[in-house]
């Protein structure tokens, strides 16, 4: 029944969702590679999930489904992507990504008036914005672009004690940068009105 099911389109998703998982639970990168595995054809037309693949072939944006929900959560199954609740991160990701400046803008008025103070790590504890982050003050995408913008990531990895909650989320924004196409002057701007 699975190989009905196993043809080009399938496949190129299952490709990509194995390109890109790899990307947010490994040392794989995805754009270094250009999205290239080593899967095979054959061993695809086996899997119990083929059908999966299937479907979310027939989807218009599917690799951004795909993204949106590895984001949320790096060890989604393909199945879950087409779920209601895979579906609902997907339109909640979307309706970030396509408002980006205007949610980054009222977003960061959120952190801490004292710019420099948003990203000091006391006694291993995570930083205030890695908090705002966690209170929901904050999307993804600002915690992104802030912490990349002021290149903390690699020293919030050695300061911050909590190697799990913490570090996955450092990992997951480090991974998800690329896929933010900003222009960075722009955002710098932005965040120079708030604060400078």
């Amino acid at each position: 029944m699975s190989i009905n099911y196993a043809n080009n389109e399938s496949f190129n998703v299952y490709k990509e969702y194995i390109a890109l998982k790899n990307h947010f639970t490994s040392k794989y990168d995805y754009h270094k590679y250009s999205g290239k595995t080593s899967v095979k054809f054959d061993s695809f037309q086996t899997r119990k999930d083929v059908i999966y693949f299937h479907k979310l072939s027939k989807e218009k944006n599917w690799k951004q489904m795909i993204i949106a929900n590895l984001i949320h959560n790096p060890n989604t199954w393909v199945r879950e992507v087409l779920e209601s609740e895979g579906q609902a991160i997907y339109l909640n990701w979307k309706k970030r990504v396509d408002s980006l400046s205007y949610n980054f803008k009222n977003e960061i008025k959120n952190m801490d008036d004292d710019y420099k103070k948003n990203f000091i790590v006391v006694g291993g504890q995570h930083p205030l914005l890695l908090k705002s982050l966690l209170r929901g003050e904050i999307s993804m995408e600002t915690f992104t672009i802030v912490s990349h913008l002021a290149n903390v990531l690699n020293v919030w990895e050695e300061k911050v004690l909590d190697k799990f909650i913490a570090c996955d989320i450092f990992a997951t924004s480090k991974k998800y940068r690329p896929f933010l196409e900003i222009d960075e002057k722009k955002f710098k701007k932005i965040l120079k009105e708030r604060f400078f």
